[in-house]
């Protein structure tokens, strides 16, 4: 089967969309499917015979989390909140961090890249889990700049998953 690509800026990194409406399943029963690009957010359906035998049925994110260690810092108004981000895709991250916000809390996110690069802002985010350890934050809003910035980065992670040695037990 020929491989899927976004029409909007041509890559490879796709991931089927979950639907919930009646269209959205009825056009499934026609093996139509939604799809997300991973980088550019663009949403689009395809037919593809069979994509839902895949393993990626069950997890309900449009978007692959993506291992990372990236410093982050989450900006109410005047305090800020330092942390890592162990894994972050196009949607949103999780930060190592504690903090005492509760969900549904709206903030900044400031993403501070490595090796000089300028840093990526999220202008709007949305704390949706708070764990012991752990803050779930889903991306609302970025510049376009930082959104195309953000794109590149989540390319270069995905790139460096596929080269990355796997170690076996």
């Amino acid at each position: 089967m020929k491989e899927l690509h976004c029409p909007a800026c041509g890559t490879p990194c796709v991931r089927i969309s979950s639907g919930s409406g009646f269209v959205e399943k009825a056009l499934n029963w026609l093996h139509i499917f939604q799809f997300r690009c991973q980088i550019c957010t663009t949403r689009f359906q395809a037919r593809r015979p069979k994509s839902r035998q895949t393993s990626q049925e069950f997890d309900r994110r449009e978007y692959r989390r993506l291992r990372t260690n990236l410093v982050a810092s989450m900006i109410l108004d005047p305090p800020a909140v330092d942390g890592l981000v162990s894994d972050i895709s196009m949607g949103g991250c999780t930060l190592q961090a504690t903090t005492s916000l509760p969900r549904g809390t709206f903030v900044k996110v400031l993403l501070h890249t490595p090796g000089g690069q300028p840093d990526i802002r999220i202008d709007a985010a949305m704390i949706c889990s708070i764990q012991p350890s752990t803050i779930g934050v889903k991306f609302l809003e970025f510049e376009p700049d930082d959104k195309q910035r953000m794109g590149q980065m989540v390319l270069d992670l995905l790139a460096y998953e596929k080269t990355a040695p796997r170690v076996s037990a």
